[in-house]
């Protein structure tokens, strides 16, 4: 980073501040490469300046600088909404404009439109406003020291610095919600994520899955969550669902689901326990024992006859009238997983609280 440019940082913390207190430029220059903040931060202008009801369709324009769409741009930014008065318009990868393009911004930049905001994105490793507008050229003359002008006139430049591991943390609880967790319990969160925002995120999603019910976070969670304490397979999915232990069942299904796409395997699993099941309601079954049971229930696999107890504990806390209602879930849930865009988490997770809560 140029010393020259240290007067553009600023915190993250500091910049949402300044949005909220602030009236929003209607041009932004801005440093910055983490796309989750980014999309943090756009929401936050959009909020303040169109309003918190704002539609992303219709009130919120992205463009990639690589496509060359400088015409797009620009008529987009001057032009008025169709259905609605004002609008942002980000220009993201944003690292040096041609000759042509810095004249038709620059001019852009005199007479701007008032119900745009117009935010350009660099997520260059040395961000510099000289190098986007090529005026920090040694062979630098009077035309560049005009853009310099208006540049530095017309448009607020910030680099959004690092995070400190305090700004980090406060991030994270925020990204909870309404779940319990400490900043210790955060600390070893991200030191399975490699600081990598995207990689927080996720697992940020995989423990509020297998929170959901306590809303509390604990470092057990989270060394489950990352395979410390067990490396989870099918049949220990199918033993959580039995036993009613949605959290623990949601996690291996998160853990496991990392590794291959194995929802429809899961769903055709539970539907397989659950005959065995329904069959130990018959007395004529249950009254069986050792080899001409397992030939009965078809346990073959030896971890299949592991859960038997399990089996049999089930049968006995449930009404026989309530496995209509699981089994139409199954067969509810598989249909849906075999349908295409369907979000599979969302049905998985729907599924094993419907059962655990029977």
């Amino acid at each position: 980073m140029a010393k020259a440019d240290n007067k553009y940082i600023i915190s993250y913390r500091n910049f949402l501040g300044k949005l909220e207190k602030e009236n929003i430029p209607n041009i932004i220059l801005l440093s910055l490469k983490e796309k989750i903040l980014l999309d943090d931060l756009v929401k936050a202008i959009c909020g303040k300046f169109i309003g918190k009801d704002f539609d992303p369709v219709n009130n919120l324009i992205s463009f990639n600088a690589d496509d060359k769409q400088t015409e797009n741009v620009l008529n987009e930014c001057s032009n008025t909404g169709l259905f609605s008065d004002k609008k942002v318009v980000i220009l993201k990868n944003v690292k040096k404009f041609s000759k042509d393009d810095k004249q038709s911004y620059t001019d852009y930049f005199k007479r701007p439109n008032p119900d745009t905001v117009f935010v350009m994105v660099s997520a260059a490793e040395e961000f510099s406003p000289g190098k986007v507008f090529s005026y920090d050229s040694k062979l630098e003359n009077e035309n560049s020291a005009e853009v310099k002008k208006i540049v530095e006139s017309s448009v607020k430049i910030f680099e959004i610095g690092g995070f400190t591991e305090d700004e980090l943390i406060n991030w994270i609880k925020e990204k909870f919600g309404d779940y319990k967790i400490s900043s210790d319990t955060i600390a070893g969160m991200v030191q399975y994520s490699n600081h990598s925002f995207d990689e927080i995120m996720s697992e940020i999603e995989k423990l509020k899955t297998y929170c959901f019910l306590s809303k509390e976070v604990t470092m057990e969670a989270v060394n489950l969550c990352n395979g410390i304490a067990k490396d989870f397979k099918e049949t220990d999915f199918i033993r959580a669902v039995i036993e009613r232990d949605n959290e623990k069942a949601l996690m291996i299904y998160e853990k496991i689901s990392l590794k291959k796409d194995v929802e429809v395997f899961l769903v055709f699993l539970l539907n397989a326990a659950f005959v065995i099941i329904n069959k130990l309601y018959d007395p004529g079954v249950s009254k069986f024992q050792g080899w001409q049971l397992k030939r009965e229930l078809k346990l073959w696999p030896d971890e299949q006859e592991q859960l038997l107890p399990y089996y049999r504990k089930f049968r006995n806390s449930l009404d026989y009238g309530k496995m209509k209602f699981i089994f139409e879930n199954i067969y509810q849930s598989d249909k849906l997983l075999k349908s295409s865009g369907r979000d599979k988490r969302s049905i998985m997770t729907s599924l094993i609280n419907n059962i655990c809560g029977s």
